[in-house]
């Protein structure tokens, strides 16, 4: 055998047989090449341009003809230009329809969520909502005490008992009033002393006092009278014809109660504007031996308790008392 390929090898190695060897060489050479590249060529060309009739059953719309240099449109627009995307295995299987919808549908509730200023939660067909807290309001003022009072005043006729007799009643007085009434006032309601023990009224003419009120800055110099709940007191009065009248105020009750800072605005606003007119004109603003505090409708006595004390021991010591 190796004989035999020894012979083989120097007949093919002889110089006559070197022009067929290179010829079949080059040959081979060619026919691999063309092999090569031809496949390839045909792969990628597309093939050469046909025309198609439009297909029975088909929405009529026929396909444009197809040359090697314009793509096959697949829209009904006609448009003829495509964008090519990445190669995908065929054989790869497609993402499961029900994981996507899941995904999509957690992706939303949780963009709701950050977005919602009240959170919303639904179970078994209801939907609870979680309100936001409310900002705390501010405390209310703290209301301020006010002072009520009740009276009787009117004229005692000659044989008449206090008891018997038929006086006018005047509820809830305001200040400032004139009784027993602005044409003819007699006497003018001024306040409360601290703690709603007494009514003060300023006395508007001059009278002969008989009970047990307390004369103001004295009992010699009585410009105004501090009665206190339950107690009477009357006034002498001598007409211009000279006739005398008699007159009964009696405190039938002073009560005290809580208002806000606009019901005490609104009581002040409530004085009488005839009574202040009638003060200020006869010069009876002020009270002697009195102010008012900073309580609503309150007058304290000058030097508080020893000024009230005179002014009781001075009432008790007056005639006709």
């Amino acid at each position: 055998m190796n004989e035999f390929l020894s012979s083989i090898k120097a007949d093919l190695l002889d110089r006559r047989m070197l022009p067929l060897v290179a010829v079949v060489a080059v040959a081979l050479a060619a026919a691999v090449a063309y092999a090569v590249v031809g496949g390839g060529a045909s792969t990628s060309t597309p093939p050469a341009a046909v025309a198609q009739a439009p297909v029975a059953g088909s929405s009529g719309v026929a396909i444009s003809q197809v040359t090697p240099e314009q793509a096959d449109a697949e829209m009904t627009s006609g448009v003829a230009k495509q964008h090519h995307g990445t190669a995908r295995d065929p054989f790869t299987p497609l993402p499961a329809p029900k994981a996507k919808a899941a995904s999509t549908a957690s992706s939303t509730s949780t963009s709701a969520s950050s977005t919602s200023s009240s959170s919303t939660s639904s179970t078994g067909g209801s939907t609870e909502t979680t309100p936001t807290p409310a900002t705390p309001s501010k405390p209310a003022h703290k209301p301020k005490p006010v002072y009520h009072v009740a009276v009787l005043f009117g004229v005692l006729p000659a044989g008449t008992s206090a008891q018997t007799a038929q006086l006018t009643p005047f509820e809830n007085l305001a200040l400032l009033t004139p009784l027993p009434s602005a044409k003819q006032p007699l006497i003018v309601f001024r306040g409360v002393t601290a703690g709603g023990k007494s009514a003060t009224f300023t006395l508007v003419g001059e009278a002969i006092l008989h009970g047990s009120a307390a004369c103001l800055p004295s009992a010699t110099q009585c410009e105004a009278i501090d009665l206190q709940a339950g107690r009477s007191e009357q006034l002498e009065y001598v007409s211009p014809s000279g006739v005398a009248e008699l007159y009964e105020l009696r405190i039938v009750s002073i009560t005290s109660g809580q208002a806000t800072a606009a019901a005490v605005k609104s009581l002040f606003g409530g004085q009488s504007k005839a009574g202040r007119e009638l003060l200020r004109h006869a010069g009876l603003t002020a009270i002697p031996g009195m102010h008012f505090s900073a309580q609503a409708g309150v007058l304290v006595f000058v030097g508080h308790h020893a000024f009230a004390a005179r002014a009781h021991a001075a009432a008790h010591s007056h005639t006709g008392r």
